[in-house]
């Protein structure tokens, strides 16, 4: 039995959290911790374990008291405990996010939860902590479990007293090559600490948790450790007398060096050890600068930021890489069908070294002029080639193309250019060279040999079409731009694929593929994504602007009318959906915004914000802090990868909105 604290909550939120969505909050590359709308934790991976969340979390707390009795300021603080202690905790919060603040509205207190992530300031946005703020009066405490070393063996708590009071949870045993190698500090200023929180133990029926230690605050700063015979869970708490409000500090330090992760962090060539995080995370705060007076985009492009937590590497020599997903592909920078290519765009408005080295990273893997889908599985130096093996994949040389041709436009950087042209020329003559039918386009063999790896496309394909015709405008171009002179056959192909792509028209929208006298006659949604980047680059078109026109009116009413959740990849002349395969009858959200986006610039504002608004519902539905690379358009739920690195292509509504204001 327990006892709740039930007084009325009343605030203004920002997007309120309804569902059991956890918000994973920490810094670029340094792993995150998923908070809920009960304020418990989970999904832990800031012990270099991206792939494999530490689940099934006890030990956290967050209390205050109410005549020396404990109040937790948790709705269900003994989620993960077999059988729970009579917890006196209060019934009603509220959960509201702008990512990468949480605020917790209870009876009791006010509570902000955040990370520092601040624009173009990648040192401050790397940090491995978290702020507690909390605003109330009266005494309040935080526990937090020691999670160091990937066994319990070892543990160990020491009390520290100095700028900061708190709590060093190291593991004696653990090894350098150990993932949870490291130390983990939790204090604030003045802060009194227990180090011996011993918490979990036998009950009658399974375990329990030892919550006396609440009933009787008495500080404990001796060195404790788990012994060797014991099984124990241990875990640090901090308390503090409390006027108005104040700031608890939760840092790590995951400093070894395991198989799967040998490359360290970022934040190790600032920092020595935890406490040094959290005195320097002191007096910081998160500042994204992010403006937008359309409120429902507002609340899409600030919460949509979470993969730049869950998803990411930043390497102690600066490397930057983010899963495709952490746990079903693991790939590293995959491109293709706005992936990192769209992510691209975010971040160059938030972090742009980071993007342009990553994308001339990219370049290394060139292999005589195919360009890698990723750069490894887990890893940031052994490229895949295509994910369909044995077949090359024609829509990855385009993309890259495309996104060296971006980073130059948005930075004005020549050298972006002058460093990559034998490469981006290599990459054209190898697409080139996938003609085999002489018809200016690279072939389509059928063999999942593109981004939609799970649809056969032969012959001539829309998609393929757009991308490669809009890398080769793009390459012409930076020709022009270098004062290099280029042979008159890419002109001669330009025009030739041209025709061939106009050849996919049948009145209204250009087919999905044509290949002698067989076709697939359904409008794919992405048929002019190509375009699209012509659009937003300045580029020429590659098809009268007519024809583009209709074809975006065409996705409006066929693709977007024919779900109630989401743009449909692919849609029937007859405007059934397409469901010859999984691909085909989802949708892709980082594709979606893109046509949105495309729509906005085309003059299609009410459209584009209409397609674009309600892709944004649906994912908010569904889990807006673990975006899914795909929905099926006829039953609106999640059914691909999750945690998707597309998850910001809303950023592109934003940014064609801004070219038009």
């Amino acid at each position: 039995m327990h006892t709740y604290i039930n007084r009325s909550v009343n605030k203004k939120l920002v997007m309120k959290i309804e569902k059991y969505f956890g918000v994973p909050l920490g810094g670029i590359g340094t792993g995150k911790i998923n908070f809920y709308p009960d304020l418990t934790i989970d999904d832990i991976t800031i012990l270099n374990n991206w792939s494999n969340p530490l689940r099934r979390i006890r030990g956290f707390h967050i209390l205050t008291f109410l005549d020396g009795e404990p109040i937790f300021l948790q709705t269900n603080p003994g989620k993960n405990v077999e059988t729970p202690p009579r917890y006196t905790y209060i019934k009603d919060m509220e959960m509201s996010v702008e990512f990468p603040v949480i605020k917790y509205s209870t009876p009791l207190a006010e509570i902000e939860v955040y990370s520092i992530l601040r624009k173009n300031d990648i040192k401050n946005s790397s940090l491995p902590a978290l702020k507690f703020k909390i605003k109330g009066k009266g005494r309040f405490a935080i526990s937090y479990p020691n999670i160091v070393g990937s066994k319990r063996a070892g543990r160990t708590n020491e009390g520290y007293k100095g700028k900061l009071n708190g709590v060093i949870m190291r593991n004696e045993k653990a090894l350098n090559s150990d993932p949870a190698y490291g130390e983990i500090f939790l204090g604030c200023v003045g802060c009194k600490v227990i180090t011996n929180f011993a918490y979990y133990k036998p009950a009658k029926v399974g375990m329990t948790e030892d919550i006396t230690y609440f009933y009787n605050l008495e500080e404990y700063d001796e060195k404790y450790i788990i012994r060797p015979y014991a099984r124990e869970e241990i875990g640090g708490i901090i308390y503090k007398d409390v006027n108005e409000e104040e700031t608890f500090i939760l840092s790590w330090f995951f400093n070894g060096r395991p198989h799967h992760y040998p490359y360290g962090h970022y934040y190790e060539n600032f920092f020595k050890d935890s406490i040094d995080v959290a005195e320097y995370t002191l007096k910081l705060e998160p500042d994204l600068g992010t403006e937008e007076k359309v409120e429902w985009l507002k609340e899409a492009l600030v919460n949509s930021l979470y993969i730049l937590t869950s998803n990411t590497w930043l390497t102690k020599d600066g490397r930057f890489a983010v899963y495709e997903d952490p746990y079903i592909s693991k790939l590293m920078n995959t491109i293709g069908s706005m992936t990192f290519d769209g992510l691209g765009f975010t971040l160059l408005e938030l972090y742009r070294d980071l993007v342009i080295s990553a994308d001339n990273h990219l370049v290394n893997y060139i292999n005589n002029g195919e360009a890698p889908h990723d750069i490894g599985e887990e890893s940031i130096e052994d490229p895949i080639y295509g994910a369909s093996y044995p077949y090359w994949w024609t829509d990855l040389g385009p993309t890259l193309v495309l996104m060296l041709y971006r980073d130059y436009v948005f930075t004005s950087d020549r050298g972006i250019l002058e460093k990559n042209y034998n490469k981006i020329k290599e990459i054209i003559d190898w697409l080139i060279r996938k003609d085999m039918d002489n018809d200016c386009i690279p072939d389509s063999k059928g063999g999942y040999d593109n981004s939609y790896d799970g649809t056969h496309m032969y012959g001539a394909s829309s998609y393929v079409a757009s991308m490669f015709l809009s890398a080769l405008a793009a390459f012409i171009k930076i020709s022009e731009i270098l004062d290099v002179k280029i042979d008159t056959k890419y002109y001669r192909f330009l025009e030739c694929g041209k025709k061939t792509f106009n050849s996919l028209w049948n009145g209204k929208y250009f087919v999905l593929w044509k290949k002698n006298d067989e076709e697939n006659r359904s409008c794919l949604n992405s048929q002019l994504l190509g375009q699209f980047w012509c659009d937003i680059l300045g580029l020429p078109p590659i098809t009268d602007n007519d024809k583009i026109n209709t074809a975006l009116r065409s996705i409006y009413e066929l693709n977007f009318r024919a779900s109630k959740y989401c743009l449909t990849n692919a849609v029937k002349e007859d405007r059934d959906i397409d469901t010859s395969t999984g691909q085909l009858r989802s949708c892709w959200p980082r594709v979606s915004f893109a046509v949105a986006a495309h729509m906005i610039l085309r003059g299609m504002v009410k459209e584009g914000m209409e397609v674009a608004k309600r892709e944004w519902e649906t994912i908010k539905e569904l889990n807006p802090f673990d975006q899914s690379s795909r929905i099926d358009a006829i039953e609106g739920k999640y059914v691909g990868l999750m945690s998707y690195i597309g998850s910001t292509s809303v950023w592109l509504v934003k940014l064609a909105l801004d070219k038009l204001r």
